[in-house]
C-alpha cells in the first residue's frame, strides 16, 4: 500500500513557510542596497534639488579625502589595538576565573555588567569620567601629583581614550565566551600532560591553548567586524573631529548632517567592500584552520 506523504516532508510546504520571512530579509537588504548605490553615483543633496548623475566622481573624491583617510586610519588602528586587548584580557580573566575555587559567580556577575549597559549610557558615563574640569580621571591624575589629564583633548591621549572605553564594556563579552569554553574542555588531555609532568605554562601552551584556538578565532571575528562599526561612545564623547573620527561617525555627519547623501553613500560602499575583504579572509583562514 501506497504511504500517504506527510505534508511536512513536502519541500513546497516548508518553503511556502519559509518564503514571508526570506522576502522580508532580501526587501530590507537589498531596496537599502541598491539606493545608496544609486545615490552614490549621483551629486545628491538632499533638499536641494535632483539628483545629477556624475558616475564614480564621488568615490575617486573619497581618495583625496584627507578627512576621509585620517577617519580610515583612526578606525584601523582602533579596531586592531581594541580587539587584540580585548582577547588578552578577557582571555587572561577567563584563565583566571577557571581557577578559582569561590566567588565565581560574584566576580563573574561584576565583571558582566558593562556588557549589559546600553552604549550610548556607556559614552555618557565616560564623558563624565574624563570631564576636564569635573572628571574622576584628571582628579585622580592630580591628586597622585600628575599633570592634569585631558583625555578627550590631548591628541596624545584621545585614542587611547577611546580604546579604553571599548576594551571596558566588549572584554565581558571575550571573557563569558572563553570562560565557557574552557569549562567545556575535555579533562583527559589536561589530566595526562599533568601526569607526565607538565608544568602549568607548558599545559596552557600545548594543550589548553591549542584546544581553546579555534573558539579564540571566532570571538576574533566576531569582534572585528563590531569594532569596526565603532560609533556611539565616539558620537557622544568626542563628537569626532580630526583625533577620534571613526569612518562610521564620518558617514553619518556626511550623509545625515551634511545631507550630501551622495558621497555619504560612496564612502559607505568603500568602508563596506574593506570591511568585506577583510572578513572574508578571515573567514578563509577560520575555514583553513578549522578544517572546512
Amino acid at each position: 500500500m501506497k504511504r500517504v506523504r506527510d505534508w511536512r516532508e513536502d519541500p513546497k510546504v516548508k518553503f511556502g513557510f519559509l518564503a514571508p520571512a526570506i522576502i522580508y530579509l532580501l526587501a530590507l537588504l537589498i531596496f537599502p542596497a541598491a539606493f545608496n548605490i544609486y545615490s552614490s553615483l549621483h551629486r545628491w543633496y538632499m533638499g536641494g534639488g535632483e539628483p545629477v548623475f556624475i558616475g564614480a566622481a564621488n568615490y575617486l573624491r573619497l581618495f583625496s579625502d584627507s578627512r576621509f583617510i585620517n577617519g580610515l586610519s583612526f578606525t584601523l588602528r582602533f579596531v586592531v589595538t581594541a580587539v587584540l586587548l580585548e582577547i588578552v584580557l578577557g582571555l587572561l580573566l577567563a584563565l583566571s576565573l577557571n581557577i578559582l575555587n569561590r566567588g565565581k559567580r560574584l566576580i563573574m556577575t561584576f565583571l558582566l555588567l558593562p556588557l549589559i549597559m546600553a552604549p550610548i549610557a556607556v559614552g555618557y558615563m565616560w564623558r563624565i569620567i574624563y570631564h576636564a574640569d569635573y572628571g574622576l580621571v584628571p582628579a585622580v591624575s592630580k591628586l597622585f601629583g600628575i599633570p592634569r589629564l585631558y583625555v578627550l583633548s590631548d591628541p596624545r591621549l584621545s585614542f587611547w581614550g577611546m580604546v579604553v572605553i571599548d576594551v571596558w564594556q566588549w572584554t565581558p563579552f571575550v571573557l563569558l565566551v572563553l570562560y565557557a569554553a574552557l569549562v567545556s574542555l575535555p579533562r583527559d588531555p589536561l589530566e595526562a600532560a599533568l601526569v607526565d609532568g607538565a608544568s602549568p605554562i607548558q599545559r596552557f601552551r600545548y594543550v589548553t591553548l591549542p584546544l581553546l584556538t579555534p573558539i579564540i578565532l571566532i570571538v576574533l571575528f566576531l569582534r572585528l567586524v563590531e569594532a569596526f562599526k565603532v560609533f556611539d561612545i565616539i558620537y557622544i564623547t568626542t563628537g569626532g573631529g580630526a583625533l577620534t573620527e571613526s569612518l562610521s561617525l564620518y558617514i553619518y555627519l556626511v550623509g545625515l548632517k551634511q545631507f550630501d547623501i551622495g558621497y555619504g553613500g560612496a564612502a559607505a560602499w568603500i568602508f563596506f567592500l574593506i570591511v568585506l575583504m577583510i572578513v572574508t579572509v578571515m573567514m578563509i583562514r577560520l575555514r583553513r584552520y578549522m578544517g572546512l
